[in-house]
């Protein structure tokens, strides 16, 4: 057992900094629809551990150069996102992670995809708004 990992915007210098989008979610008019609890923690990066484990290994052995590796961290994150979406918690911040990997690997499409699905779950105070904009330049 394993709880959510959990960025503050102190801590952002700890984070990948693909979650640093998550501590500035926020995209024009999105703040006035937090409610006062959601004012406390909207700003942190908060994800599951264990696809952010299969994350950061599929960063670390990317920088290893070793893409077999780097490719199975990368199918588990797929398995988590297609078998186990319903047992994980902050699923619109796993699927983030998931297109931001897909970036990185070339897929833009597939990644946009991803941070569609992201923000059809989850459409405001979410990420993805960013992830999609910088991509296509639409909001």
């Amino acid at each position: 057992m394993a709880f959510c990992v959990r960025f503050m915007r102190e801590e952002k210098y700890c984070a990948p900094a693909i979650l640093w989008f998550e501590m500035y979610r926020s995209v024009m008019d999105d703040v006035a629809y937090r409610t006062p609890i959601q004012h406390d923690w909207m700003d942190w990066a908060e994800v599951d551990a264990r696809p952010f484990m299969l994350y950061l290994q599929y960063l670390v052995f990317g920088g290893l150069c070793e893409r077999q590796r780097q490719l199975q961290a990368l199918q588990g994150l797929w398995n988590i996102c297609t078998i186990t979406l319903d047992d994980i918690y902050h699923p619109e911040t796993v699927a983030n992670l998931l297109g931001h990997c897909e970036e990185m690997e070339g897929h833009m499409e597939r990644a946009l995809d991803l941070y569609n699905a992201s923000r059809d779950g989850v459409p405001r105070n979410n990420a993805a708004n960013l992830h999609i904009h910088r991509l296509t330049g639409l909001q």
